[in-house]
C-alpha cells in the first residue's frame, strides 16, 4: 500500500493494521450495504491493471446489477 491508497474489503473479513513506517497514519472506515463491494469491484480495475473508463452503457448495467446495494443521484 502507499499513502493515499483505497482498500474495499469484502463482507464478513477480519482485518488488522499494523504501521510499519515512521510516519503517522490515518485511517477511515465506511459501513456499506450489504453488496456494495461487489459493486465497487465491478466498477474498478485491479491492482497492476490499466484503468479504462466505463461506457455509459457498461455503467448503466453494473449499476442496474447491483441496484439494491448503491443509492445514486445523477448530477
Amino acid at each position: 500500500m502507499h499513502g493515499g491508497a483505497t482498500i474495499f474489503i469484502p463482507a464478513n473479513t477480519w482485518i488488522a493494521v499494523t504501521n510499519i513506517g515512521t510516519d503517522a497514519i490515518s485511517a477511515v472506515f465506511i459501513f456499506s450495504a450489504p453488496g456494495f463491494e461487489d459493486f465497487m469491484r465491478a466498477e474498478s480495475a485491479r491492482d497492476g491493471e490499466k484503468i479504462l473508463p466505463l461506457s455509459k452503457a457498461e455503467d448503466a448495467d453494473i449499476m442496474k446489477k447491483h441496484a439494491h446495494a448503491v443509492i445514486y443521484e445523477a448530477p
